[in-house]
């Protein structure tokens, strides 16, 4: 019986956990945002995806090629709303350029 209360007990914590890792996308808020070329890049605060491993510095990039993505990023920083809208951002590993690339976004409601 307790060992049984033991195994509820592990996975309601592990439930809660906000900042859990998964291999192709990570939910939080957008703590960061930078320019390179023609890359938005930017950083959130959640635990990387790990399908992601290896990227310098834990910049995602959005490419010019997901110009909705890369107007909706700047959006929210144009209006303050980083801080205040919970993302998902699903992800590719790292391509050529180095880093790994958002392939959707997905704020919540």
């Amino acid at each position: 019986m307790l060992s049984r209360i033991a195994i509820l007990v592990g996975l309601l914590l592990l439930a809660g956990n906000t900042h859990a890792q998964y291999p192709t996308y990570a939910s939080g808020h957008i703590n960061n945002i930078t320019l390179a070329g023609d890359l938005i890049l930017i950083r959130i605060d959640a635990a990387f995806p790990t399908n992601c491993a290896g990227t310098a510095f834990n910049w995602i990039a959005i490419p010019a090629a997901n110009k909705p993505i890369q107007a909706f990023v700047l959006a929210l920083q144009a209006r303050s709303a980083m801080p205040s809208t919970m993302v998902t951002i699903y992800t590719d590993p790292p391509g050529a350029n180095g880093f790994c690339t958002v392939n959707q976004i997905d704020p919540w409601e």
